[in-house]
């Protein structure tokens, strides 16, 4: 079960590392062309878009990998059925989220920005809604249909092109054409992963089709996905109020692009542990659906013990390399290095949280997921404006986020107790 784990999970971190790595380095270049306050709006731009999407996307891309895993191992003909309700769940879900984002462009450009001349900036990032919901499906559903190596190839051919449209947006020197450039790379990695999964339908005659899937079909979205995805709009506005504390606090530009370089170190090690976490959803749903607890149980603590030793491992490693990396490189960043390594510990900290995010999409208890998520978000504003109050700046707010990573992992192992003592009492026999 472990090396099936670990198969799973190198190919998905292969395939994360080739967009999400190309994306990052791209960000990088941002950083550098644009200067700490530039690049602090960039992240603002990018963060509000997925204000819209982040968690509320995946959550809908765990239940495609839950309701597609399940249709696979029923072999009761119902993977289609499966795939329309997947995709047309984030295709609906995007186009209100990204109507919403273009309703309120112009006044957040005004008031985050500083700048109507910011307001079609804000609107084009709508398009990154639409590629937040459709990737995740993606993700999901190759996990499902056991495609993630196809995906992870698709991935690495479209990495360097992916670099290259950022790098030249970025060389511009301008927030506006750094936007663009992240919008058409993200638009790229879809459509290269779009076409590994249109050639599994076209083999296996799966076509998406409204028809195929009855009301039934569809219950799951508002018994699931729906719920879940409720639960994770608690968590990113979270996030995004922070950032919009710290954006208007005494130097607030400065401490924001800070904060954002270390923040984005954060959101690339977040979704590694995600991708890992993910491999562990479609084994947790099949041994359910299978009625075997003793593979679900097992999956469970060998899940978590991987994902926590390689993110405690990688979070050290960049903690170490941060000072000698940032006055090599990025010397204008070296007060960034002390948010940095608090990011990272939070990162840490969150690693159990994902995977046990994930047994309570398998068990389908999304009031799990939106206690855990309301936990760290009321956690998260408390202690960041805290932080402000107390003049710590960009450093006080990476501290909240360890505090409130802390606290949602209290809450989801405490609601998990009687799977976590089982599985500890079977890891001892």
């Amino acid at each position: 079960m472990m090396r099936r784990l670990i198969g799973t999970a190198s190919l998905s971190a292969v395939s994360a590392m080739a967009s999400r790595g190309a994306l990052f380095a791209g960000v990088l270049a941002a950083a550098h062309y644009l200067g700490p306050a530039a690049f602090g709006q960039f992240t603002l731009i990018q963060t509000t878009a997925l204000l819209f999407t982040t968690f509320c996307a995946l959550s809908l891309g765990q239940m495609a990998t839950k309701i597609v895993a399940e249709a696979v191992a029923s072999g009761e003909g119902r993977v289609s059925a499966a795939l329309t309700v997947s995709y047309g769940s984030a295709v609906l879900a995007s186009l209100v989220f990204a109507a919403l984002l273009l309703a309120c462009s112009y006044p957040l450009a005004v008031k985050l920005g500083g700048s109507s001349d910011l307001a079609v900036v804000y609107a084009s990032s709508s398009l990154l809604v639409l590629t937040g919901f459709v990737g995740a499906i993606q993700n999901g559903v190759a996990l499902a249909l056991h495609k993630v190596k196809q995906q992870a190839v698709a991935n690495l051919l479209t990495a360097p092109v992916v670099f290259a449209i950022m790098w030249g947006a970025a060389t511009q020197r301008d927030i506006g054409w750094a936007v663009y450039g992240s919008i058409a790379a993200q638009w790229l990695i879809v459509i290269g992963q779009e076409r590994v999964l249109r050639r599994y339908r076209r083999e296996h005659g799966e076509r998406l089709a409204w028809s195929a899937a009855t009301r039934e079909d569809w219950a799951v979205v508002w018994r699931l996905g729906l719920p879940s995805s409720l639960s994770g709009l608690l968590t990113m506005p979270a996030i995004w109020l922070s950032m919009a504390m710290l954006a208007h606090s005494a130097h607030g530009d400065a401490e924001l692009g800070h904060f954002a370089l270390g923040n984005q170190a954060r959101s690339i090690l977040l979704f590694g542990m995600g991708v890992v976490a993910n491999a562990a959803l479609p084994m947790l749903s099949a041994a359910i659906v299978r009625g075997a607890r003793d593979e679900a149980a097992a999956t469970l603590r060998q899940s978590i013990a991987l994902l926590v030793v390689v993110t405690a491992c990688i979070a050290g490693v960049l903690a170490m390399a941060a000072p000698i990396a940032v006055a090599r490189f990025a010397p204008a960043y070296a007060e960034a290095i002390v948010p940095l390594q608090w990011l990272l510990l939070s990162a840490v900290a969150t690693a159990p949280t994902t995977i046990l995010m994930r047994k309570a999409t398998a068990d389908g208890r999304p009031g799990v997921l939106l206690i855990g998520n309301a936990a760290f978000a009321a956690s998260l504003i408390g202690a960041a404006a805290l932080a402000l109050k107390l003049g710590a700046g960009a450093t006080g707010v990476a501290v909240a986020y360890a505090v409130a990573s802390s606290v949602q992992l209290i809450v989801f192992a405490t609601c998990n107790r009687r799977e976590l003592r089982w599985s500890a009492a079977q890891s001892k026999t």
